[in-house]
């Protein structure tokens, strides 16, 4: 089971982008210029969300990956190191995009992607900062050898 779990994530990630189009559905009702934002933002969020998930797909069907468990220790081969070079590229891009390109601006003109308390874009700043504190955070851990993983 644990084998295959990487497609379970990829399918996740395509209901999160179904919920967003359908929540973007109402909008683009009310304002039809906005449909092409939606558009766009739901399919870099498919493409570029999976990325990871294909990278550690690749490491468990043709990488010799025994399951997604050895993705917890960056030490377990280059496909897992892969796996983590495609995820810290994304936060790079992510923050990027947020941050200089108007990307939490994007996300605010487009309401029901981002369910947030205020539709300011300080609270999706803030939100992007602390993922990726938090995503950071468990990389270290991992890299330091504090995640508990199969041997």
């Amino acid at each position: 089971m644990f084998r295959h779990a990487w497609v379970l994530f990829i399918l996740v990630q395509c209901a999160n982008g179904a919920v967003w189009w359908s929540r973007g559905k109402k909008e683009i009702a009310a304002h039809p210029e906005l449909e092409a934002g939606y558009r766009s933002l739901i399919r870099g969020w498919l493409l570029y969300g999976n990325l990871p998930w294909i990278v550690m797909g690749a490491g468990i069907v043709f990488g010799g990956v025994p399951s997604i468990f050895h993705y917890f220790d960056p030490r377990n081969g280059p496909y897992v190191i892969a796996f983590y070079v495609t995820v810290v590229a994304l936060w790079i891009l992510t923050a990027f995009w947020v941050f200089v390109r108007g990307g939490a601006e994007a996300l605010i003109r487009h309401p029901g992607l981002l369910n947030l308390p205020s539709q300011e874009p300080w609270a999706v700043k803030a939100l992007i900062v602390l993922m990726l504190a938090g995503g950071v955070a468990g990389l270290t851990m991992m890299i330091l050898g504090y995640a508990p993983t199969p041997r």
